[in-house]
């Protein structure tokens, strides 16, 4: 599943965080679900919740959960679904994430698309064969799927959980229109509620992918990542970090992580800070 962000490849420090042993037994909620790259690879936990506030990415999920029947998309209707998804949700749904440029909400319609000179891809059907083997996912078919913002989880409804969240980082292409997360009051707002479901009386662990944080966030794991730009084959290196709150430091649960991880994916790199106000 390609696009800018995805977590496709590259996350075996995420992967090793919220495996680790100390967290199993424990409830495990994932926000911002994407494509299910993270929650697929999750083992071990008593209960798993999986939400998107993208309609129509959980639309799909939900239909991959439940079955391996596919839908196909031509060029026509894919224009028609864009501006009514409304007609029909489920082609929707699979116009706007299947048989879209590089697999973002409604980018462009791709079918078999040239990808060196002698060579073409058909992305839908590579898509599709990903589905199956989502279906398949012990973890995801066991998953309660939401369509649902970040937001919903609060201190009173969510407590003692292992939260992962993945939004878009800010600065880059998002894949939905309902986060604008590059700066302005929903920046502050998340990273406030990140702040809440760290502390009592929620007392979850929450981690946050992104390349920079607020001064009140320390990092857990680094990774250097080389991210695929636009779909060309080229790429760029940037620094994915996995951060918490710093009032988890000294628990046991995060001292056991970041000895875990401190040969493999040192936090030993400069970090821009994020210009958003802590509390």
């Amino acid at each position: 599943m390609a696009y800018l962000g995805g977590k496709a490849t590259g996350s075996q420090h995420i992967i090793k965080i919220l495996n680790n042993k100390i967290f199993n037994g424990m409830p495990y909620i994932e926000p911002f679900v994407g494509y299910a790259h993270i929650l697929r690879r999750i083992t071990g936990k008593s209960s798993y919740v999986a939400s998107d506030s993208n309609q129509l990415l959980m639309v799909l999920l939900k239909h991959i959960q439940k079955s391996k029947e596919h839908l196909s998309v031509s060029a026509d209707e894919y224009k028609q679904l864009r501006l009514h998804p409304d007609i029909d949700p489920l082609k929707a749904a699979y116009a706007a994430f299947t048989y879209s440029y590089n697999g973002k909400y409604f980018a462009g319609y791709t079918g078999n698309s040239r990808f060196l000179a002698n060579k073409a891809r058909n992305y839908p059907a590579e898509r599709k064969r990903y589905y199956n083997k989502l279906h398949d996912n012990e973890t995801f078919s066991s998953c309660t799927l939401k369509t649902r913002s970040y937001n919903m989880y609060t201190p009173e409804n969510t407590r003692n959980s292992l939260i992962y969240c993945d939004p878009p980082y800010a600065g880059t292409a998002e894949y939905k229109n309902s986060f604008n997360f590059d700066g302005g009051f929903a920046a502050e707002d998340f990273w406030n509620w990140v702040r809440s479901m760290s502390t009592s009386p929620a007392n979850n662990f929450v981690f946050v992918s992104e390349y920079s944080a607020p001064e009140d966030f320390v990092c857990v794991a680094q990774q250097t990542k080389h991210q695929s730009i636009a779909g060309r084959g080229a790429t760029r290196k940037r620094e994915e970090i996995v951060f918490v709150h710093k009032s988890l430091v000294h628990t046991p649960e995060i001292a056991a992580v970041r000895q875990n991880l401190a040969k493999s994916y040192p936090c030993n790199k400069t970090r821009k800070s994020s210009s958003i106000n802590k509390n």
